[in-house]
């Protein structure tokens, strides 16, 4: 089992990471789980010039370089998003924008994802979804979202937050096995 985990937050330590954490912490012990830190790499955005739809690959040399092969190896993705002006991340939309020319090659992998925020995450939610469903990825159920902000506090006052990880990360178990068997 093979598990990809993007934080896309630029806190290491944040509510995001407390709930990806709690998300992974159902995983068997033989998976194999990369954590991809977002804020610790170097990339940019598209840059919009088509020659990724010639070319067959994205030719900016930067560390989406990375991203990519790490997308190709993983069997289950799982991203890790606050909400920030009602949508992912920058970091997220960034990666999510220079994927373009994969379309196709992310197929039949399994998806999932957790969110912080405060409010209006239904964009958020909608961003993830149809980043997964145009890349032809097995949506692995609603995810878990967090309700954490400053006037409020931590997910110390969402206690369903940390619950709906776990579930998301048992979720996501599940239909590996049933698409894979108990293949390691």
């Amino acid at each position: 089992m093979k598990v990809l985990a993007i934080y896309g937050s630029p806190r290491k330590n944040g509510n995001t990471a407390k709930m990806l954490d709690a998300a992974l912490s159902e995983f068997p012990p033989e998976a194999e789980i990369k954590r991809l830190y977002l804020a610790d790499l170097n990339f940019s955005g598209c840059c919009a010039t088509r020659d990724c739809k010639t070319l067959g690959y994205c030719p900016i040399n930067d560390d989406m370089q990375q991203i990519y092969r790490d997308l190709l190896w993983a069997e289950i993705i799982i991203f890790g998003s606050p909400s920030q002006f009602a949508d992912v991340s920058a970091l997220i939309k960034k990666l999510m924008e220079r994927t373009w020319w994969m379309k196709g090659a992310l197929r039949n992998k399994i998806g999932g994802y957790v969110i912080t925020g405060r409010r209006y995450i239904e964009s958020t939610i909608n961003t993830l979804h149809a980043f997964m469903l145009r890349h032809q990825m097995i949506l692995g159920g609603s995810g878990a979202l967090g309700y954490t902000f400053t006037e409020m506090g931590g997910l110390e006052y969402d206690p369903l937050a940390l619950r709906d990880a776990r579930y998301t990360g048992r979720r996501l178990v599940e239909l590996y096995q049933l698409i894979y068997g108990n293949k390691n």
